[in-house]
């Protein structure tokens, strides 16, 4: 349960979290200095993987699309 009393709504996530390139993982200091997201564990993986707003914890829509678009923005 998180401060809001709501948890977060992962479980595609976690249904979908073998099959990426990225294992749906992120790198966190590439995340924080704007850098590409480059990590891989699963090199025969066909897409990356993130999770973002409510699939993270209890947040807002601006949240989402925020880390939305430090993630993808090298897509």
């Amino acid at each position: 349960m998180s401060d809001h009393g709501t948890l977060p709504n992962n479980e595609l996530h976690l249904e979908l979290k073998s099959h990426p390139r990225n294992g749906g993982a992120v790198d966190n200091r590439a995340l924080i200095e704007g850098w590409s997201q480059t990590t891989v564990t699963n090199p025969d993986g066909k897409y990356m993987l993130f999770r973002v707003g409510d699939a993270v914890a209890s947040r807002n829509i601006h949240a989402a699309i925020y880390d939305s678009l430090r993630l993808c923005r090298d897509f």
